[in-house]
């Protein structure tokens, strides 16, 4: 009997010790985040960053956009809500999304109807960059008509341009282009060599812009990399804090 007792009592302390070591000490449970945020940026069907749209989160809680045509929401519960905007002008949009805890769901939305760019002052433009994974994208104006979107690349030598995109834009390529050497992941190829008359970036521009035509993987609406055949034409600054480039005449 004191041998089946003993046993008994073993096997209840046995229990309260796996309970107390899978329960989080509540140190560790305050320290586990419970909400999260909500980033974007709203712009026109022209890519210009709109300021004042009345930006609302169902069930949260609404603000507006700044002079980058940026919004924020913090402290956001866990959940399904159905983000609006609105500004007088344009047709308003909406957009599904889930918000996890711990983790800042970024946004870019873009509202019919077209806006006025803005004028660089004094040959200095601020131009707000979209956070895609692990690189910044941003618009561009392409021949004073074409508005594209490029990758942000200040290591690139080079900026490069999809075939689609020089072909929409007339730029002759192809036989008897001169040839430059490339090296991807997986290959060595010989692209050709281009040039875009006119690439603006946030009101300021540079002409006669060389290019390397050449498609990148999984691109989608991306046309290519915007490298240091246009930035070296710039005093150039990346504020990642921010999200936003300056450039500098």
């Amino acid at each position: 009997m004191t041998r089946l007792r003993w046993s008994v009592v073993a096997v209840w302390i046995l229990a309260v010790l796996l309970v107390s070591a899978s329960a989080p000490c509540p140190a560790e449970a305050q320290s586990r985040p419970s909400h999260g945020a909500v980033t974007g940026i709203v712009h026109s069907q022209n890519g210009i960053p709109l300021e004042g749209v009345e930006v609302s989160l169902e069930g949260h809680d609404r603000t507006t956009t700044d002079s980058q045509g940026r919004f924020a929401f913090s402290r956001v519960s866990p959940g399904n809500y159905r983000l609006s905007v609105n500004k007088s002008g344009f047709p308003g949009g909406t957009r599904a999304l889930t918000v996890r805890a711990g983790a800042t769901e970024q946004i870019a939305m873009t509202l019919a109807g077209y806006a006025e760019p803005p004028a660089a002052t004094a040959g200095r433009a601020a131009v707000p960059l979209i956070r895609h994974g692990n690189v910044f994208l941003l618009r561009a104006t392409l021949n004073g008509r074409r508005q594209a979107i490029f990758v942000l690349d200040t290591g690139a030598s080079i900026t490069t341009l999809s075939t689609s995109m020089a072909q929409e834009l007339g730029i002759p390529f192809g036989p008897g282009s001169p040839m430059m050497t490339v090296r991807t992941a997986s290959d060595t190829i010989q692209a050709p060599l281009a040039s875009v008359e006119s690439i603006q970036v946030g009101g300021l521009e540079a002409r006669d812009v060389q290019v390397l035509v050449l498609d990148l993987p999984q691109a989608g609406q991306v046309v290519g990399l915007l490298g240091n055949s246009f930035l070296s034409r710039f005093q150039v600054q990346l504020d990642a804090a921010q999200g936003l480039l300056i450039l500098n005449q």
